[in-house]
């Protein structure tokens, strides 16, 4: 029992620092969501081989949770960061409005994502995925000043 509970205060431990960084640390549930249609997106433009690389380092439960319903036979390859935003939305259905809603809005809270997963993903990896990104949809990646 003692694993299961370093992986829940693992967990806790990213969405709260997510939630806060979104600006409403009590909403950990809108972190969940905006982690899970990130994480569903992303793992459509780069290889599988390389998403194996990008989750070997994220806590166990972000690990299932990139890995939940995936199909790593589609692959999408969109262009623009309006598409990836689109895609996005797609992965968020019932709450793309709440959580998504104009494209700056949408852009600010993958963003967010981005910086705290910054804090398990190494640099290094951070690079490689970027790579294999349109230059534009890659340009979400950059580090910018972490408050959580």
């Amino acid at each position: 029992m003692a694993n299961i509970q370093k992986y829940l205060e693992e967990a806790t431990r990213f969405f709260n620092s997510l939630a806060t960084e979104l600006g409403n640390p009590e909403n950990t549930d809108q972190a969940y969501r905006l982690t899970s249609a990130f994480f569903h997106t992303l793992r459509e433009r780069i290889t599988v081989v390389e998403s194996f690389h990008f989750i070997s380092q994220l806590p166990l439960i972000l690990k299932g949770i990139y890995v939940d319903g995936w199909k790593p036979s589609e692959y999408n390859k969109s262009e623009t960061v309006e598409e990836f935003l689109y895609d996005v939305r797609q992965h968020s259905l019932k709450t793309a409005s709440i959580d998504f809603g104009s494209d700056q809005e949408a852009r600010d809270n993958i963003e967010a994502v981005i910086r705290i997963l910054c804090h398990y993903i190494s640099d290094g990896e951070i690079e490689h995925v970027k790579a294999q990104l349109p230059p534009a949809i890659a340009e979400l990646f950059k580090k910018g000043d972490i408050t959580a």
